[in-house]
Protein backbone atom coordinates (compact mmCIF):
# COMPACT_ATOMS: atom_id res chain seq x y z
CA UNK A 1 0.00 0.00 0.00
CA UNK A 2 1.16 3.45 -0.84
CA UNK A 3 0.98 5.88 1.93
CA UNK A 4 0.85 9.59 1.01
CA UNK A 5 2.78 10.92 4.37
CA UNK A 6 2.08 14.58 3.92
CA UNK A 7 -1.46 13.99 5.36
CA UNK A 8 -1.82 13.80 9.14
CA UNK A 9 -4.87 11.88 9.18
CA UNK A 10 -5.23 8.58 8.03
CA UNK A 11 -8.32 5.91 7.15
CA UNK A 12 -8.51 2.32 9.65
CA UNK A 13 -6.67 0.95 6.59
CA UNK A 14 -4.16 3.23 6.02
CA UNK A 15 -3.42 2.79 10.22
CA UNK A 16 -3.13 -0.47 9.66
CA UNK A 17 -0.88 -1.21 7.34
CA UNK A 18 1.00 1.42 9.47
CA UNK A 19 0.85 -0.10 12.19
CA UNK A 20 1.67 -3.78 10.84
CA UNK A 21 4.73 -2.34 9.44
CA UNK A 22 6.12 -0.45 12.77
CA UNK A 23 5.28 -3.76 14.58
CA UNK A 24 7.76 -5.75 11.90
CA UNK A 25 10.10 -2.74 12.44
CA UNK A 26 10.15 -3.50 16.37
CA UNK A 27 10.65 -6.93 15.46
CA UNK A 28 13.89 -6.24 14.04
CA UNK A 29 15.05 -4.08 16.42
CA UNK A 30 14.74 -0.56 14.58
CA UNK A 31 11.98 0.45 16.76
CA UNK A 32 10.57 -0.28 19.65
CA UNK A 33 7.48 0.38 21.61
CA UNK A 34 6.80 2.88 24.25
CA UNK A 35 4.22 2.79 26.90
CA UNK A 36 1.99 5.91 27.90
CA UNK A 37 -0.72 6.23 29.46
CA UNK A 38 -2.85 7.52 26.78
CA UNK A 39 -6.54 5.79 26.06
CA UNK A 40 -6.53 7.43 22.92
CA UNK A 41 -3.09 6.60 21.69
CA UNK A 42 -3.46 3.49 19.31
CA UNK A 43 0.72 2.79 19.13
CA UNK A 44 4.08 4.87 20.07
CA UNK A 45 7.18 4.07 18.96
CA UNK A 46 10.95 5.22 19.47
CA UNK A 47 13.95 4.85 17.52
CA UNK A 48 16.90 2.21 18.83
CA UNK A 49 20.49 3.05 19.58
CA UNK A 50 22.88 1.15 17.35
CA UNK A 51 20.47 0.74 14.37
CA UNK A 52 21.09 3.92 12.57
CA UNK A 53 17.66 5.57 14.08
CA UNK A 54 18.01 8.17 16.91
CA UNK A 55 16.02 7.56 20.09
CA UNK A 56 15.08 10.76 19.66
CA UNK A 57 12.48 9.96 16.59
CA UNK A 58 9.10 9.11 17.38
CA UNK A 59 5.44 8.53 16.02
CA UNK A 60 2.21 8.35 17.66
CA UNK A 61 -0.94 7.21 16.40
CA UNK A 62 -3.98 8.00 17.72
CA UNK A 63 -7.57 6.05 17.87
CA UNK A 64 -8.83 9.25 15.83
CA UNK A 65 -9.10 13.18 15.75
CA UNK A 66 -10.83 15.80 16.88
CA UNK A 67 -13.72 15.87 13.88
CA UNK A 68 -13.41 12.12 13.90
CA UNK A 69 -12.81 11.24 10.70
CA UNK A 70 -9.51 9.05 11.02
CA UNK A 71 -6.60 8.58 12.87
CA UNK A 72 -3.82 11.21 13.67
CA UNK A 73 -0.36 10.67 13.49
CA UNK A 74 2.28 12.65 15.09
CA UNK A 75 6.56 11.81 13.55
CA UNK A 76 9.46 13.66 14.11
CA UNK A 77 11.00 12.81 10.99
CA UNK A 78 8.20 11.67 7.92
CA UNK A 79 11.36 10.72 5.90
CA UNK A 80 12.46 7.78 8.36
CA UNK A 81 8.56 7.10 9.40
CA UNK A 82 8.94 5.92 4.89
CA UNK A 83 11.50 4.27 4.99
CA UNK A 84 10.35 1.74 7.71
CA UNK A 85 6.78 1.19 5.68
CA UNK A 86 8.73 0.68 2.80
CA UNK A 87 10.87 -1.93 4.58
CA UNK A 88 14.07 -0.11 3.51
CA UNK A 89 16.20 -1.04 6.62
CA UNK A 90 19.63 -0.98 4.83
CA UNK A 91 19.04 2.87 4.32
CA UNK A 92 19.92 2.87 8.19
CA UNK A 93 23.66 1.80 7.22
CA UNK A 94 24.97 5.25 7.47
CA UNK A 95 27.70 5.59 4.25
CA UNK A 96 30.89 5.69 4.93
CA UNK A 97 31.82 9.39 4.38
CA UNK A 98 33.16 12.56 6.65
CA UNK A 99 30.89 13.78 8.97
CA UNK A 100 29.78 17.43 9.86
CA UNK A 101 27.03 18.17 12.78
CA UNK A 102 25.07 20.82 12.77
CA UNK A 103 23.32 22.45 16.19
CA UNK A 104 21.39 25.58 17.05
CA UNK A 105 22.06 27.65 20.40
CA UNK A 106 19.17 30.32 21.85
CA UNK A 107 16.11 28.56 20.08
CA UNK A 108 14.54 28.98 23.77
CA UNK A 109 15.73 31.89 25.37
CA UNK A 110 13.53 35.19 25.00
CA UNK A 111 16.52 37.56 24.36
CA UNK A 112 18.79 38.04 21.28
CA UNK A 113 19.10 36.24 18.19
CA UNK A 114 19.25 32.40 17.17
CA UNK A 115 22.48 31.02 16.54
CA UNK A 116 23.91 27.71 14.61
CA UNK A 117 26.87 26.03 14.50
CA UNK A 118 28.79 23.47 12.13
CA UNK A 119 31.54 21.23 13.58
CA UNK A 120 33.78 18.08 12.06
CA UNK A 121 34.94 17.60 15.59
CA UNK A 122 38.18 19.29 15.36
CA UNK A 123 36.86 22.78 14.24
CA UNK A 124 33.65 24.41 14.97
CA UNK A 125 31.86 27.72 12.74
CA UNK A 126 29.14 29.56 14.02
CA UNK A 127 26.91 32.00 12.47
CA UNK A 128 24.34 34.03 13.87
CA UNK A 129 20.11 35.12 12.82
CA UNK A 130 19.95 38.14 14.11
CA UNK A 131 17.14 39.21 16.84
CA UNK A 132 15.19 41.43 14.21
CA UNK A 133 14.17 38.15 12.45
CA UNK A 134 12.29 37.09 15.12
CA UNK A 135 10.39 40.08 15.85
CA UNK A 136 7.26 41.03 14.02
CA UNK A 137 7.54 41.41 10.19
CA UNK A 138 3.61 40.89 9.13
CA UNK A 139 0.36 42.24 10.26
CA UNK A 140 -0.75 38.94 10.97
CA UNK A 141 1.89 38.27 13.49
CA UNK A 142 5.45 36.39 12.55
CA UNK A 143 3.67 34.41 9.24
CA UNK A 144 6.76 34.59 7.22
CA UNK A 145 8.92 32.52 9.55
CA UNK A 146 11.70 33.71 7.97
CA UNK A 147 14.13 32.93 10.35
CA UNK A 148 13.79 29.37 8.90
CA UNK A 149 14.89 30.80 5.37
CA UNK A 150 17.51 32.94 7.08
CA UNK A 151 19.04 29.85 9.36
CA UNK A 152 18.78 27.55 6.01
CA UNK A 153 21.34 29.70 4.25
CA UNK A 154 23.26 30.30 6.98
CA UNK A 155 24.15 26.70 7.70
CA UNK A 156 24.25 25.61 3.83
CA UNK A 157 27.15 28.45 4.08
CA UNK A 158 28.81 27.24 6.85
CA UNK A 159 28.60 23.63 5.45
CA UNK A 160 30.99 25.24 1.98
CA UNK A 161 33.34 26.94 4.67
CA UNK A 162 34.23 22.85 5.27
CA UNK A 163 34.43 22.31 1.31
CA UNK A 164 31.19 19.74 1.49
CA UNK A 165 29.14 17.89 -0.76
CA UNK A 166 26.88 14.71 -0.35
CA UNK A 167 29.56 13.03 -2.11
CA UNK A 168 32.14 13.67 0.80
CA UNK A 169 29.97 14.44 3.82
CA UNK A 170 26.81 13.17 5.38
CA UNK A 171 24.85 15.40 7.86
CA UNK A 172 24.04 14.96 11.74
CA UNK A 173 21.54 17.08 12.91
CA UNK A 174 19.71 18.15 15.89
CA UNK A 175 16.34 17.81 16.64
CA UNK A 176 14.14 20.73 17.02
CA UNK A 177 11.73 23.10 14.48
CA UNK A 178 14.47 25.64 13.41
CA UNK A 179 16.42 22.64 12.66
CA UNK A 180 13.26 20.79 10.02
CA UNK A 181 13.35 22.64 6.92
CA UNK A 182 17.43 22.81 7.35
CA UNK A 183 16.94 18.96 7.20
CA UNK A 184 14.69 18.83 4.57
CA UNK A 185 16.69 20.98 2.11
CA UNK A 186 19.70 18.74 2.78
CA UNK A 187 18.00 15.75 1.75
CA UNK A 188 17.13 17.69 -1.13
CA UNK A 189 20.65 18.62 -2.10
CA UNK A 190 21.28 14.74 -1.76
CA UNK A 191 23.07 14.64 2.02
CA UNK A 192 22.63 11.74 3.87
CA UNK A 193 20.96 13.47 7.20
CA UNK A 194 20.69 11.82 10.33
CA UNK A 195 18.33 13.26 13.21
CA UNK A 196 20.48 12.99 16.40
CA UNK A 197 20.90 14.60 19.87
CA UNK A 198 24.15 16.59 19.60
CA UNK A 199 27.22 16.16 21.75
CA UNK A 200 30.75 16.98 22.86
CA UNK A 201 32.78 19.47 21.39
CA UNK A 202 30.02 21.25 19.45
CA UNK A 203 27.37 21.34 21.56
CA UNK A 204 29.51 23.28 24.39
CA UNK A 205 31.84 25.25 21.77
CA UNK A 206 28.47 26.87 20.36
CA UNK A 207 26.70 27.30 23.93
CA UNK A 208 30.03 28.99 25.20
CA UNK A 209 29.94 31.38 22.13
CA UNK A 210 26.34 31.82 22.06
CA UNK A 211 26.76 33.03 25.78
CA UNK A 212 29.33 35.37 25.28
CA UNK A 213 26.99 36.59 22.40
CA UNK A 214 23.92 37.05 24.62
CA UNK A 215 26.31 39.34 27.25
CA UNK A 216 28.07 41.48 24.74
CA UNK A 217 24.35 42.07 23.53
CA UNK A 218 22.30 43.03 26.87
CA UNK A 219 25.60 43.40 29.22
CA UNK A 220 24.20 40.33 31.56
CA UNK A 221 25.50 37.01 31.96
CA UNK A 222 21.81 35.76 32.01
CA UNK A 223 21.67 33.22 29.33
CA UNK A 224 20.55 29.73 30.44
CA UNK A 225 21.19 25.99 28.55
CA UNK A 226 17.80 24.52 29.00
CA UNK A 227 19.79 21.14 28.91
CA UNK A 228 21.89 22.06 31.86
CA UNK A 229 18.90 22.80 33.82
CA UNK A 230 15.83 20.82 35.83
CA UNK A 231 12.36 21.14 33.50
CA UNK A 232 10.74 22.09 36.52
CA UNK A 233 13.46 25.40 36.74
CA UNK A 234 12.64 26.58 32.92
CA UNK A 235 9.49 28.03 33.09
CA UNK A 236 10.86 30.50 36.02
CA UNK A 237 13.80 30.99 34.27
CA UNK A 238 12.09 31.94 31.01
CA UNK A 239 10.28 34.26 33.03
CA UNK A 240 12.85 36.15 34.95
CA UNK A 241 14.68 36.13 31.74
CA UNK A 242 11.63 37.77 29.96
CA UNK A 243 10.97 40.47 32.65
CA UNK A 244 14.56 41.62 32.76
CA UNK A 245 14.07 42.25 28.73
CA UNK A 246 11.47 43.86 29.23
CA UNK A 247 12.86 46.29 31.76
CA UNK A 248 16.48 46.40 29.96
CA UNK A 249 16.61 45.86 26.63
CA UNK A 250 13.07 45.29 25.05
CA UNK A 251 14.11 45.39 21.49
CA UNK A 252 15.89 42.56 22.11
CA UNK A 253 12.89 40.64 23.25
CA UNK A 254 11.99 38.02 20.42
CA UNK A 255 8.07 39.27 19.99
CA UNK A 256 7.29 37.11 17.33
CA UNK A 257 6.72 34.52 19.71
CA UNK A 258 3.28 33.98 21.10
CA UNK A 259 4.58 33.72 24.64
CA UNK A 260 5.62 36.98 24.65
CA UNK A 261 3.60 38.51 21.66
CA UNK A 262 2.17 41.26 24.21
CA UNK A 263 5.26 43.12 24.06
Amino acid sequence: MKIDLSKTVFTPQETGFIVDRLRLAAERGYVTCKSENNSYLLASLVGVEGKGITPKWNVKIYTYNKKKDGHSLVCTDKYILGKLLEGDYDSFIPPDLLILKIDDAGWGFPLCGVMVGVSDEKNVHTDLVPVEYFRDDTENRFQTKRYLKKYENLALQLLGRFGASPDTHRIEICTGHVNQPLREELRNLGYDVRVVEIKGMLQDKLEEIYREYVLAEIGSDIYYDPKDIKKSEIPRRYRETLEFGRKHCPHKIKTGWNAVSGN
